[in-house]
């Protein structure tokens, strides 16, 4: 019986999609690298998917694609599944795993970011695919580039632009000058314009560009490089200031709640009268009375000079606020204040801080998990309601930034600033 040839037939590439490929046709054993800068939903990830599929189908190889959290991970292995499961092709899948097997025995598997040292041994002999390397710290890259060595694999980095710094920074450089068989292809080049506003038309990135920070703007409607900062938050970096409880200080606490799932933390923010930052904490390891412990040990100390405790409400929110109020001394429990978030109630507190960074106003400790929360915090639009809603970036978190906004909005809503009088009339000063 003769064996017959079997074609299966991918997406039809948009231009700026067709010149990634076009490098990686022929790159198994290259050791060639292809740096992407794309600005939001071009179709980067739908592309990852696809090249993963060329190479498990066409060799057997073992492929990786490696994102920032879990959840991204999850969201790849699934799309591929979902689109391959009934082919045929497919011999075994495990979505705890992250892991297909195909039946000429090709390996595609998903890994993230967050699982650290667990990312050590790997062997890459077909491709590596890397998304959203701007949110990937570089001592990740630097261990899983390694699983290339062996067999000159090649690796796809894709991402939409942030910061110049970091390793995507860097090779995004080299591919500009065709250093380290380094390969660099920008989404928002002249040459791929007319396929792009196919995807997002003028008028619509016109209504983005009114709506949205321009930072975020910049780096994901635009494709554009920042010097530095973040997209949302500017200047926090130039408010880094150490500073500590003093005896005399008025102080401000802001609490998010978090029962551990997803990575989230409860966060503790403490800002004194002068809008300094004066203490954090952060966990999510403890069960729901360990926390409250925490808590209360924490705040009991300087229950005296606590002016509000001022704690998210939302979810879970409501029954942990009221289990530290039963926790409280009676003085102490009074201070404590409910936040309800609303689309309308957040983007006040982050306007309040955007404000504050600008002009100063306030001051953060230096803390690598807060200025990263910071840096990445952002914006979306949403054109068909016309909101605006700030969030982390899908699959990371914000719990820091909402904690420093709860106690920045506490001290906004309750600071004292002095006292005067004349004569025999007292005023107070709000």
């Amino acid at each position: 019986m003769e064996n017959k040839k079997i074609t299966y037939k991918g997406f039809t590439p948009y231009s700026h999609q067709r010149a990634v490929i076009n490098e990686l046709i022929d790159g198994k054993g290259t050791s060639k690298k292809i740096v992407t800068v794309s600005s939001r939903q071009k179709g980067k990830s739908f592309m990852i998917a696809n090249i993963l599929l060329y190479y498990a189908i066409n060799w057997k190889t073992k492929n990786f694609c490696l994102s920032p959290t879990l959840k991204q991970a999850k969201t790849i292995f699934e799309t591929i599944y979902n689109g391959i499961s009934g082919s045929g092709i497919v011999k075994k899948a495990n979505a705890t795993d992250l892991e297909i097997t195909l039946i000429n025995k090709s390996i595609i598997k998903f890994c993230s970011a967050e699982q650290r040292e667990a990312l050590r041994g790997y062997t890459v002999s077909g491709i590596l695919c890397i998304d959203e390397c701007c949110y990937i710290p570089d001592d990740i890259f630097y261990t899983v580039v390694a699983w290339t060595d062996v067999y000159k694999a090649p690796i796809l980095m894709t991402s939409t632009p942030f910061i110049k710094e970091g390793f995507f920074w860097n090779y995004y450089n080299y591919g500009l000058e065709g250093i380290n068989n380094t390969v660099t292809i920008n989404w928002s080049d002249e040459i791929f314009r007319e396929d792009i506003e196919k995807i997002l038309p003028k008028d619509k990135l016109e209504e983005y560009r009114k709506v949205l920070p321009s930072n975020q703007f910049k780096t994901e409607y635009l494709g554009e490089w920042l010097d530095d900062e973040g997209s949302v938050f500017t200047h926090f970096k130039e408010c880094v200031k150490s500073a500590k409880i003093e005896d005399t200080n008025k102080l401000y606490v802001g609490i998010d709640w978090s029962n551990g799932v997803g990575g989230d933390d409860t966060v503790i923010s403490i800002l004194n009268e002068k809008g300094e930052q004066v203490f954090l904490s952060y966990w999510n390891n403890l069960n729901t009375t360990q926390q409250i412990d925490v808590i209360c040990e924490t705040l009991r100390p300087i229950e005296k000079q606590i002016v509000v405790i001022q704690t998210e409400l939302n979810s879970i929110g409501t029954p942990y606020t009221d289990l530290l109020k039963d926790r409280l001394q009676v003085s102490t429990r009074n201070k404590v204040t409910g936040f309800n978030t609303t689309n309308q109630s957040k983007a006040e507190i982050v306007s309040d801080l955007q404000v504050a960074f600008e002009q100063g106003n306030i001051s953060i400790l230096e803390d690598d998990k807060q200025l990263r929360q910071l840096s990445t915090y952002s914006a979306e639009y949403n054109p068909k309601t016309r909101n605006i809603y700030y969030n982390a970036p899908q699959g990371l978190h914000d719990d820091i930034c909402i904690a420093l906004m709860l106690s920045y909005n506490a001290l906004n809503k309750n600071k004292i600033t002095g006292s005067y009088s004349i004569g025999r009339t007292s005023m107070r000063k709000r």
